[in-house]
Protein backbone atom coordinates (compact mmCIF):
# COMPACT_ATOMS: atom_id res chain seq x y z
CA UNK A 1 0.00 0.00 0.00
CA UNK A 2 1.16 3.55 -0.87
CA UNK A 3 2.24 5.82 2.10
CA UNK A 4 2.60 9.55 1.52
CA UNK A 5 6.08 11.31 0.21
CA UNK A 6 5.53 13.12 3.77
CA UNK A 7 5.65 9.73 5.56
CA UNK A 8 8.29 8.27 3.46
CA UNK A 9 10.29 11.17 4.19
CA UNK A 10 9.94 11.10 8.15
CA UNK A 11 10.66 7.21 7.88
CA UNK A 12 13.73 7.56 5.98
CA UNK A 13 15.33 10.17 8.06
CA UNK A 14 14.59 7.93 11.08
CA UNK A 15 15.32 4.93 9.91
CA UNK A 16 11.74 3.26 10.93
CA UNK A 17 9.62 0.43 9.98
CA UNK A 18 5.60 -1.92 9.95
CA UNK A 19 2.43 -3.43 8.46
CA UNK A 20 -1.84 -5.66 8.64
CA UNK A 21 -5.32 -6.64 7.36
CA UNK A 22 -8.21 -9.09 7.34
CA UNK A 23 -10.45 -11.37 5.08
CA UNK A 24 -12.13 -15.05 5.31
CA UNK A 25 -11.25 -17.04 2.24
CA UNK A 26 -11.31 -21.48 2.85
CA UNK A 27 -9.80 -23.02 0.15
CA UNK A 28 -8.60 -26.56 -0.04
CA UNK A 29 -5.36 -26.19 -2.51
CA UNK A 30 -1.93 -26.83 -0.47
CA UNK A 31 1.49 -24.66 -0.70
CA UNK A 32 4.34 -25.92 1.05
CA UNK A 33 7.50 -23.81 1.94
CA UNK A 34 11.36 -24.40 2.35
CA UNK A 35 11.50 -26.15 5.80
CA UNK A 36 12.98 -23.97 8.60
CA UNK A 37 16.26 -26.12 10.60
CA UNK A 38 16.55 -25.51 14.14
CA UNK A 39 18.01 -27.57 16.90
CA UNK A 40 15.24 -27.31 19.84
CA UNK A 41 14.44 -29.65 22.83
CA UNK A 42 11.35 -31.63 22.51
CA UNK A 43 9.27 -32.78 25.36
CA UNK A 44 5.94 -35.14 25.48
CA UNK A 45 3.44 -32.47 25.20
CA UNK A 46 0.13 -32.14 26.88
CA UNK A 47 -1.17 -29.15 27.87
CA UNK A 48 -4.47 -28.70 29.48
CA UNK A 49 -6.87 -26.08 29.59
CA UNK A 50 -8.74 -24.54 33.10
CA UNK A 51 -11.69 -26.31 31.74
CA UNK A 52 -10.33 -30.09 31.18
CA UNK A 53 -10.31 -29.59 27.37
CA UNK A 54 -6.85 -30.81 26.09
CA UNK A 55 -5.58 -28.14 23.68
CA UNK A 56 -2.17 -29.50 22.77
CA UNK A 57 -1.05 -32.88 22.48
CA UNK A 58 2.31 -34.75 21.27
CA UNK A 59 3.85 -37.82 22.50
CA UNK A 60 7.09 -37.07 20.66
CA UNK A 61 7.46 -33.61 18.51
CA UNK A 62 5.14 -30.85 18.28
CA UNK A 63 3.10 -28.75 15.61
CA UNK A 64 1.94 -25.28 15.53
CA UNK A 65 -0.10 -22.66 13.99
CA UNK A 66 0.46 -19.45 12.77
CA UNK A 67 -0.54 -16.14 11.26
CA UNK A 68 1.54 -15.37 7.69
CA UNK A 69 1.95 -11.34 8.75
CA UNK A 70 2.42 -10.40 4.69
CA UNK A 71 -0.80 -10.86 1.94
CA UNK A 72 -0.40 -13.45 -0.36
CA UNK A 73 -1.96 -13.67 -3.97
CA UNK A 74 -3.58 -16.60 -4.72
CA UNK A 75 -6.17 -17.22 -7.94
CA UNK A 76 -6.18 -13.43 -8.21
CA UNK A 77 -6.97 -12.85 -4.97
CA UNK A 78 -5.09 -11.18 -1.93
CA UNK A 79 -5.16 -13.28 0.90
CA UNK A 80 -4.57 -11.97 4.24
CA UNK A 81 -3.75 -13.20 7.53
CA UNK A 82 -3.67 -16.94 5.89
CA UNK A 83 -2.55 -19.51 8.26
CA UNK A 84 0.79 -21.56 8.80
CA UNK A 85 1.14 -24.71 9.76
CA UNK A 86 4.06 -25.93 11.56
CA UNK A 87 5.65 -28.91 12.69
CA UNK A 88 9.08 -30.16 14.30
CA UNK A 89 9.90 -33.91 14.54
CA UNK A 90 13.50 -34.03 14.28
CA UNK A 91 13.75 -35.27 17.54
CA UNK A 92 11.54 -38.53 16.94
CA UNK A 93 12.12 -41.83 16.00
CA UNK A 94 9.55 -41.71 12.93
CA UNK A 95 7.85 -38.67 11.40
CA UNK A 96 4.66 -38.24 10.58
CA UNK A 97 2.79 -38.70 7.00
CA UNK A 98 0.82 -35.61 6.66
CA UNK A 99 -0.34 -32.78 8.48
CA UNK A 100 -3.70 -30.72 8.46
CA UNK A 101 -6.15 -27.99 8.74
CA UNK A 102 -8.83 -28.46 11.18
CA UNK A 103 -12.20 -26.06 12.39
CA UNK A 104 -12.11 -27.96 15.33
CA UNK A 105 -10.05 -30.49 17.73
CA UNK A 106 -8.79 -32.84 15.48
CA UNK A 107 -10.42 -36.42 15.64
CA UNK A 108 -10.57 -37.94 12.48
CA UNK A 109 -8.99 -36.87 8.77
CA UNK A 110 -12.07 -36.93 7.41
CA UNK A 111 -12.76 -33.43 9.27
CA UNK A 112 -10.60 -31.87 8.01
CA UNK A 113 -10.40 -28.18 6.11
CA UNK A 114 -7.25 -29.30 4.42
CA UNK A 115 -4.17 -32.08 4.65
CA UNK A 116 -0.81 -31.72 3.11
CA UNK A 117 2.33 -34.12 2.65
CA UNK A 118 5.01 -33.66 5.83
CA UNK A 119 8.35 -34.43 3.48
CA UNK A 120 10.67 -33.20 6.14
CA UNK A 121 11.21 -33.15 9.96
CA UNK A 122 10.92 -29.73 10.46
CA UNK A 123 9.38 -27.18 8.39
CA UNK A 124 5.30 -25.29 7.96
CA UNK A 125 3.11 -24.84 4.88
CA UNK A 126 1.63 -21.93 4.19
CA UNK A 127 -1.78 -22.35 3.48
CA UNK A 128 -4.40 -20.60 1.71
CA UNK A 129 -7.10 -19.88 4.63
CA UNK A 130 -7.47 -17.20 6.04
CA UNK A 131 -7.58 -16.40 10.15
CA UNK A 132 -10.99 -14.22 9.82
CA UNK A 133 -11.88 -11.65 12.25
CA UNK A 134 -9.34 -13.40 14.58
CA UNK A 135 -12.45 -12.22 17.00
CA UNK A 136 -10.97 -13.58 20.93
CA UNK A 137 -13.00 -16.54 22.32
CA UNK A 138 -15.17 -16.96 25.83
CA UNK A 139 -16.18 -13.46 26.09
CA UNK A 140 -12.58 -12.12 26.49
CA UNK A 141 -13.40 -9.92 23.29
CA UNK A 142 -15.33 -7.64 25.69
CA UNK A 143 -13.84 -8.02 29.28
CA UNK A 144 -12.98 -11.59 31.52
CA UNK A 145 -13.73 -14.88 30.10
CA UNK A 146 -13.07 -17.84 31.50
CA UNK A 147 -9.27 -19.00 33.01
CA UNK A 148 -6.95 -20.12 30.08
CA UNK A 149 -5.20 -21.45 27.18
CA UNK A 150 -8.54 -21.52 25.03
CA UNK A 151 -8.71 -22.04 21.30
CA UNK A 152 -9.43 -20.02 18.43
CA UNK A 153 -10.84 -21.82 15.72
CA UNK A 154 -7.82 -23.41 13.50
CA UNK A 155 -6.42 -26.32 14.72
CA UNK A 156 -3.27 -28.53 13.67
CA UNK A 157 -2.79 -32.25 13.53
CA UNK A 158 -0.65 -34.53 12.37
CA UNK A 159 0.10 -38.38 11.99
CA UNK A 160 -0.32 -41.36 9.58
CA UNK A 161 -3.61 -43.15 9.86
CA UNK A 162 -3.86 -41.30 12.88
CA UNK A 163 -3.64 -38.14 14.29
CA UNK A 164 -0.81 -38.46 16.80
CA UNK A 165 -0.41 -34.48 17.65
CA UNK A 166 -2.65 -31.75 17.89
CA UNK A 167 -2.73 -28.04 18.71
CA UNK A 168 -4.50 -24.93 18.22
CA UNK A 169 -4.16 -21.02 17.65
CA UNK A 170 -4.99 -19.86 21.18
CA UNK A 171 -5.22 -16.95 23.67
CA UNK A 172 -2.92 -17.51 27.03
CA UNK A 173 -4.74 -14.71 28.87
CA UNK A 174 -4.09 -16.15 32.85
CA UNK A 175 -0.92 -18.30 31.89
CA UNK A 176 0.84 -16.66 34.78
CA UNK A 177 -1.95 -17.38 37.21
CA UNK A 178 -2.67 -20.89 35.71
CA UNK A 179 1.22 -21.50 36.26
CA UNK A 180 1.36 -19.99 39.79
CA UNK A 181 2.30 -22.82 41.58
CA UNK A 182 5.85 -23.04 39.82
CA UNK A 183 6.57 -19.95 38.12
CA UNK A 184 6.02 -17.47 41.31
CA UNK A 185 8.65 -18.20 43.38
CA UNK A 186 11.16 -16.92 39.97
CA UNK A 187 12.15 -13.57 40.05
CA UNK A 188 10.92 -11.43 37.12
CA UNK A 189 14.70 -11.32 35.47
CA UNK A 190 14.69 -15.07 35.24
CA UNK A 191 11.24 -15.17 33.53
CA UNK A 192 10.89 -15.57 29.74
CA UNK A 193 8.62 -13.09 28.27
CA UNK A 194 6.57 -12.64 24.75
CA UNK A 195 6.79 -8.61 24.33
CA UNK A 196 5.33 -6.86 21.31
CA UNK A 197 7.90 -3.90 19.45
CA UNK A 198 6.33 -0.49 19.06
CA UNK A 199 3.45 -2.41 20.43
CA UNK A 200 1.29 0.67 20.16
CA UNK A 201 1.65 0.43 16.10
CA UNK A 202 -1.05 -1.65 15.59
CA UNK A 203 -3.60 0.70 13.98
CA UNK A 204 -3.61 4.21 13.13
CA UNK A 205 -6.52 6.48 15.26
CA UNK A 206 -5.32 9.92 14.32
CA UNK A 207 -7.48 12.81 12.72
CA UNK A 208 -6.78 11.98 9.18
CA UNK A 209 -6.08 8.02 8.97
CA UNK A 210 -7.74 4.62 10.54
CA UNK A 211 -5.53 2.54 8.35
CA UNK A 212 -5.19 -0.50 9.77
CA UNK A 213 -2.24 -2.37 6.69
CA UNK A 214 0.78 -0.17 5.61
CA UNK A 215 4.40 -0.95 4.77
CA UNK A 216 6.63 0.99 7.27
CA UNK A 217 4.90 1.86 10.19
CA UNK A 218 2.61 -0.50 11.83
CA UNK A 219 4.45 -3.26 13.72
CA UNK A 220 1.56 -5.37 15.60
CA UNK A 221 -2.30 -6.48 14.07
CA UNK A 222 -3.40 -6.85 17.66
CA UNK A 223 -5.12 -4.50 19.84
CA UNK A 224 -3.22 -3.36 23.32
CA UNK A 225 -6.21 -5.47 24.81
CA UNK A 226 -5.97 -8.52 22.75
CA UNK A 227 -1.80 -8.56 23.13
CA UNK A 228 -2.06 -8.87 26.59
CA UNK A 229 -5.30 -11.12 26.35
CA UNK A 230 -2.96 -13.64 23.61
CA UNK A 231 -0.44 -13.96 26.47
CA UNK A 232 2.06 -10.99 25.25
CA UNK A 233 3.57 -9.61 29.08
CA UNK A 234 6.01 -6.69 27.63
CA UNK A 235 4.91 -3.73 25.64
CA UNK A 236 7.25 -1.48 24.20
CA UNK A 237 6.02 1.79 24.36
CA UNK A 238 7.23 5.31 22.07
CA UNK A 239 5.63 8.26 23.25
CA UNK A 240 5.49 11.26 21.36
CA UNK A 241 4.38 15.01 22.58
CA UNK A 242 2.82 17.20 20.41
CA UNK A 243 1.78 20.84 22.65
CA UNK A 244 -0.79 22.17 20.03
CA UNK A 245 -3.81 20.09 21.88
CA UNK A 246 -5.74 21.73 24.46
CA UNK A 247 -5.74 19.01 27.02
CA UNK A 248 -2.63 17.59 28.42
CA UNK A 249 -3.50 14.49 28.47
CA UNK A 250 -4.53 14.50 24.78
CA UNK A 251 -0.77 15.92 24.01
CA UNK A 252 0.55 12.26 24.73
CA UNK A 253 0.77 9.98 21.55
CA UNK A 254 1.86 6.29 20.75
CA UNK A 255 4.45 6.66 17.91
CA UNK A 256 6.53 5.12 15.51
CA UNK A 257 9.59 7.27 15.70
CA UNK A 258 8.20 10.77 14.55
CA UNK A 259 4.56 9.48 12.93
CA UNK A 260 2.03 9.61 14.93
CA UNK A 261 -0.24 6.13 15.64
CA UNK A 262 -2.86 6.16 18.24
CA UNK A 263 -3.18 8.82 21.56
CA UNK A 264 -1.50 7.30 24.84
CA UNK A 265 -4.52 7.64 27.23
CA UNK A 266 -6.87 4.93 26.04
CA UNK A 267 -4.19 2.31 25.69
CA UNK A 268 -3.47 2.94 28.89
CA UNK A 269 -7.11 1.98 30.24
CA UNK A 270 -6.76 -1.68 28.17
CA UNK A 271 -3.78 -1.78 30.12
CA UNK A 272 -5.32 -1.03 33.54
CA UNK A 273 -9.32 -2.89 32.00
CA UNK A 274 -6.94 -6.10 31.86
CA UNK A 275 -4.67 -5.89 35.11
CA UNK A 276 -8.09 -5.31 36.98
CA UNK A 277 -9.72 -8.54 35.61
CA UNK A 278 -6.37 -10.82 36.25
CA UNK A 279 -3.72 -11.71 38.66
CA UNK A 280 -1.26 -11.09 35.84
CA UNK A 281 2.08 -9.32 35.85
CA UNK A 282 2.77 -6.75 32.80
CA UNK A 283 5.81 -5.12 31.97
CA UNK A 284 4.91 -1.99 30.30
CA UNK A 285 8.44 -0.16 28.96
CA UNK A 286 8.55 3.74 27.82
CA UNK A 287 11.18 3.24 25.77
CA UNK A 288 11.54 5.69 23.62
CA UNK A 289 10.68 9.56 23.20
CA UNK A 290 11.23 10.59 20.13
CA UNK A 291 9.61 14.10 20.01
CA UNK A 292 8.42 16.96 22.63
CA UNK A 293 10.46 15.56 25.36
CA UNK A 294 13.89 16.92 24.62
CA UNK A 295 15.54 20.56 24.32
CA UNK A 296 17.28 20.66 21.24
CA UNK A 297 20.88 20.35 23.09
CA UNK A 298 19.30 16.70 24.44
CA UNK A 299 18.59 17.83 28.42
CA UNK A 300 14.83 16.41 29.33
CA UNK A 301 11.92 19.05 28.72
CA UNK A 302 10.62 18.11 32.90
CA UNK A 303 7.66 19.30 32.54
CA UNK A 304 6.89 17.53 29.52
CA UNK A 305 8.12 14.30 31.35
CA UNK A 306 6.90 14.91 34.52
CA UNK A 307 3.33 15.47 33.02
CA UNK A 308 3.53 11.57 31.32
CA UNK A 309 4.12 10.74 34.55
CA UNK A 310 1.31 11.94 36.26
CA UNK A 311 -1.09 10.21 33.28
CA UNK A 312 1.09 7.20 34.01
CA UNK A 313 -0.03 7.61 38.19
CA UNK A 314 -3.44 8.91 37.62
CA UNK A 315 -4.31 5.29 35.19
CA UNK A 316 -2.15 2.76 36.28
CA UNK A 317 -0.95 3.83 39.80
CA UNK A 318 -2.53 1.17 41.79
CA UNK A 319 -1.16 -1.26 39.95
CA UNK A 320 2.39 -0.12 39.50
CA UNK A 321 5.33 -1.82 41.44
CA UNK A 322 7.65 0.83 42.77
CA UNK A 323 11.26 0.34 42.27
CA UNK A 324 11.97 1.65 45.70
CA UNK A 325 10.15 -0.78 47.21
CA UNK A 326 10.67 -4.24 44.94
CA UNK A 327 14.21 -2.78 43.32
CA UNK A 328 16.91 -5.64 44.51
CA UNK A 329 20.05 -4.04 43.44
CA UNK A 330 22.56 -3.77 39.88
CA UNK A 331 23.44 -6.96 38.42
CA UNK A 332 20.46 -8.93 40.47
CA UNK A 333 17.54 -10.33 38.98
CA UNK A 334 15.02 -8.26 40.54
CA UNK A 335 11.86 -9.50 43.07
CA UNK A 336 9.80 -13.25 42.96
CA UNK A 337 6.76 -12.96 40.67
CA UNK A 338 5.14 -13.69 44.30
CA UNK A 339 6.09 -10.94 45.82
CA UNK A 340 4.32 -8.32 43.06
CA UNK A 341 1.48 -10.81 43.58
CA UNK A 342 0.88 -10.56 47.41
CA UNK A 343 1.16 -6.63 46.82
CA UNK A 344 -1.23 -6.09 44.04
CA UNK A 345 1.17 -4.23 42.14
CA UNK A 346 1.73 -6.35 39.47
CA UNK A 347 2.47 -3.20 36.85
CA UNK A 348 6.24 -3.06 36.61
CA UNK A 349 6.95 0.81 34.74
CA UNK A 350 10.62 1.18 33.12
CA UNK A 351 11.26 4.36 31.42
CA UNK A 352 14.73 5.09 29.20
CA UNK A 353 15.47 8.21 30.77
CA UNK A 354 18.03 7.44 33.71
CA UNK A 355 18.30 11.78 34.37
CA UNK A 356 14.48 11.12 34.87
CA UNK A 357 14.40 7.66 36.81
CA UNK A 358 17.05 9.41 39.43
CA UNK A 359 14.61 12.10 40.14
CA UNK A 360 11.79 9.52 40.13
CA UNK A 361 12.64 6.51 42.54
CA UNK A 362 9.60 4.87 41.80
CA UNK A 363 10.41 4.02 38.22
CA UNK A 364 12.55 1.29 37.08
CA UNK A 365 15.49 1.99 35.19
CA UNK A 366 16.05 1.28 31.45
CA UNK A 367 16.07 -1.98 30.89
CA UNK A 368 18.87 -3.26 28.09
CA UNK A 369 17.10 -3.50 24.48
CA UNK A 370 19.35 -6.04 22.67
CA UNK A 371 18.91 -4.62 19.21
CA UNK A 372 20.97 -5.59 16.11
CA UNK A 373 19.78 -2.28 14.10
CA UNK A 374 20.20 -4.00 10.76
CA UNK A 375 17.70 -4.99 7.53
CA UNK A 376 19.94 -8.57 7.65
CA UNK A 377 17.99 -11.19 9.27
CA UNK A 378 21.55 -13.47 9.36
CA UNK A 379 23.36 -10.18 10.75
CA UNK A 380 20.48 -9.97 13.34
CA UNK A 381 20.74 -13.69 14.76
CA UNK A 382 24.58 -13.57 14.42
CA UNK A 383 24.19 -10.60 17.04
CA UNK A 384 21.38 -11.67 19.10
CA UNK A 385 23.24 -15.23 19.41
CA UNK A 386 25.71 -13.32 21.33
CA UNK A 387 24.16 -10.54 23.04
CA UNK A 388 21.72 -13.21 24.46
CA UNK A 389 24.20 -15.52 25.75
CA UNK A 390 26.06 -12.85 27.56
CA UNK A 391 22.98 -11.88 28.97
CA UNK A 392 22.32 -10.46 32.06
CA UNK A 393 25.17 -8.25 32.49
CA UNK A 394 26.52 -8.08 35.68
CA UNK A 395 26.42 -4.16 36.41
CA UNK A 396 23.05 -4.50 34.24
CA UNK A 397 20.78 -1.70 36.69
CA UNK A 398 17.46 -3.68 35.52
CA UNK A 399 17.02 -7.23 36.38
CA UNK A 400 15.40 -7.52 32.90
CA UNK A 401 16.79 -7.22 29.26
CA UNK A 402 14.71 -7.17 25.86
CA UNK A 403 15.98 -8.89 22.86
CA UNK A 404 14.51 -6.95 19.83
CA UNK A 405 14.14 -9.66 17.55
CA UNK A 406 13.05 -8.22 14.58
CA UNK A 407 15.11 -6.25 11.10
CA UNK A 408 14.92 -2.59 10.68
CA UNK A 409 14.52 -0.96 7.57
CA UNK A 410 17.14 0.96 5.99
CA UNK A 411 17.11 4.41 4.63
CA UNK A 412 16.93 2.96 0.89
CA UNK A 413 14.31 0.06 1.78
CA UNK A 414 11.93 3.30 2.91
CA UNK A 415 12.61 5.72 0.08
CA UNK A 416 12.21 2.99 -2.53
CA UNK A 417 9.41 1.36 -0.91
CA UNK A 418 11.21 -1.98 -0.57
CA UNK A 419 9.68 -4.59 0.88
CA UNK A 420 7.85 -4.24 4.10
CA UNK A 421 7.71 -4.60 8.08
CA UNK A 422 5.27 -7.78 7.62
CA UNK A 423 7.79 -9.13 5.06
CA UNK A 424 10.48 -8.69 7.27
CA UNK A 425 8.80 -10.21 9.66
CA UNK A 426 7.92 -13.34 7.75
CA UNK A 427 11.90 -13.61 7.23
CA UNK A 428 12.57 -13.87 10.97
CA UNK A 429 9.52 -14.97 12.74
CA UNK A 430 10.18 -18.81 12.03
CA UNK A 431 13.56 -18.59 13.14
CA UNK A 432 12.55 -16.99 16.35
CA UNK A 433 10.67 -19.59 17.81
CA UNK A 434 13.34 -21.76 17.07
CA UNK A 435 16.33 -20.44 18.71
CA UNK A 436 14.25 -19.41 21.81
CA UNK A 437 13.51 -23.34 21.66
CA UNK A 438 17.02 -23.87 21.27
CA UNK A 439 20.25 -21.08 22.00
CA UNK A 440 18.24 -18.82 23.54
CA UNK A 441 16.54 -21.39 25.41
CA UNK A 442 19.04 -20.87 28.68
CA UNK A 443 19.28 -16.66 29.15
CA UNK A 444 16.02 -15.51 27.20
CA UNK A 445 14.21 -13.08 29.24
CA UNK A 446 12.29 -11.01 26.83
CA UNK A 447 11.48 -11.92 23.50
CA UNK A 448 10.38 -8.97 21.78
CA UNK A 449 8.96 -9.50 17.45
CA UNK A 450 6.64 -7.80 14.71
CA UNK A 451 3.46 -9.60 13.91
CA UNK A 452 3.74 -11.81 17.15
CA UNK A 453 1.38 -14.18 15.90
CA UNK A 454 3.64 -15.32 13.03
CA UNK A 455 5.80 -16.58 15.54
CA UNK A 456 5.36 -19.18 18.67
CA UNK A 457 7.49 -16.92 21.26
CA UNK A 458 4.25 -17.24 23.60
CA UNK A 459 3.85 -20.74 24.16
CA UNK A 460 7.34 -21.21 23.91
CA UNK A 461 7.90 -18.90 26.77
CA UNK A 462 5.52 -19.83 28.63
CA UNK A 463 7.01 -23.49 28.60
CA UNK A 464 10.57 -22.08 29.72
CA UNK A 465 9.37 -20.39 32.55
CA UNK A 466 8.22 -23.52 34.11
CA UNK A 467 10.63 -25.52 32.73
CA UNK A 468 12.98 -22.85 34.93
CA UNK A 469 11.11 -23.28 37.92
CA UNK A 470 11.02 -26.67 38.21
CA UNK A 471 14.81 -26.85 38.46
CA UNK A 472 15.18 -24.69 41.25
Amino acid sequence: MAVSLYVVLVLATTALGASIALSLIPLRVPTSDTPIKSSRIIRTLKRVSSETQVVEKSSCGRVWVTVHSPEKRYLGQTLIDVLELNWDFRECSTIPRQIGLFANRPLSWNNAIAIFAIGSPDGHIITNVSLGEGTLPAGWDTGAGPRGPICLWPWVGAGDNNIEAFNCLKIQPTWMEDNADKINKLRIGELALAGSHNAGAWRFDTELSSLARDNFILCQDRSIWAQLVHGIRYLDFRIGYYDFYDKEEDRYWLNHNLVRVRPLVPLLREIRAFLDITNELVFLDAHHFPIGFYNPDGTPIREVHQGLLRIIQRELGPHIAPANRFATGAGSRGPTVQSLIDANQRLHFSYVDNIIVNENNWLWPNLPHLWARTNNPTELFLYLDQAISASPQPTARSPMHSAMAQTTPSVLDILLLRGSLRINADGVNRRVTARLTSLWRPNANIVSTDFFLGNDVIDVSIAISVERAEQL
